[in-house]
């Protein structure tokens, strides 16, 4: 299996060895392990080298912005411009204390980042689809991106796949709550569809062990590959071109 996004670092007492040690019983292949700080940046190196299914997302979270932040944009070009690197997990979001105003400006500089060093980008979006669609329209010839853990309605996923964009699914996506969202992945064209656990963040399971994170894992794909009408495998192989995008 592929894992689209997660927050590997920020698990409680994590220790790397342990827990992919543990999660090779449920054979995931690849994860896509995203930061939110720069604080995190030189761990998050130093274990993807150390572990070859990592492939490591560097980015400014919206939620950790400050004045600051500009002085590490010089660090994010030194990063993503090692090779089989990306860019996330970056973006918007009106529902944090953030100043709208500053997330927009450190996003378009990531965003600029991302295109001069051919960075795949992991975009975070809350309350900001309008605000977010409208820059994305200048990049969409540029960058590769995916949404992670979607949330929007179906024109909003329409808008995003006719720019090219990936549409990440979070374990959200298995509330009873969530039937609107999941027409919208039901009608989410196979080509542009990820799956992600965001672990340990979103979790429909208690706990960040190996073991909750296996469970969640199978049951977002078991639910997914059921909602769309084709085999487990089938839904795996999928994936597993769909998330090639990023490694190239």
């Amino acid at each position: 299996m592929l894992d689209c996004h997660c927050h590997l670092l920020d698990i409680t007492n994590f220790s790397s060895d342990t827990f992919l040690l543990s999660i090779n019983k449920c054979h995931v292949e690849r994860i896509y392990c995203n930061s939110v700080e720069m604080s995190q940046w030189s761990l998050l190196s130093t274990f993807s080298k150390q572990q070859s299914q990592i492939i490591p997302f560097f980015g400014l979270h919206p939620w950790h912005l400050d004045s600051s932040s500009f002085d590490a944009l010089s660090r994010l070009v030194e990063f993503l411009s090692k090779p089989f690197t990306s860019c996330g997990e970056i973006g918007l979001d009106r529902h944090c204390d953030t100043d709208f105003s500053l997330q927009k400006e450190i996003f378009i500089r990531q965003l600029e980042i991302a295109k001069d060093t051919k960075s795949f980008v992991a975009i975070h979006c809350v309350k900001a689809w309008g605000p977010l669609l409208e820059i994305l329209t200048d990049y969409q010839n540029d960058i590769s991106f995916m949404i992670h853990s979607f949330n929007g309605s179906y024109e909003v996923m329409e808008r995003i796949v006719t720019m090219g964009g990936m549409i990440s699914f979070s374990d959200r996506i298995l509330q009873n709550n969530q039937r609107k969202l999941q027409e919208v992945l039901k009608k989410t064209p196979l080509e542009n569809l990820l799956l992600e656990s965001d672990f340990p963040f979103q979790s429909t399971l208690i706990g960040s062990s190996p073991k909750i994170y296996c469970q969640l894992l199978t049951d977002l794909y078991t639910f997914v590959a059921r909602l769309r009408g084709i085999s487990f495998t089938d839904l795996i192989q999928i994936l597993s071109k769909n998330g090639s995008i990023c490694t190239y």
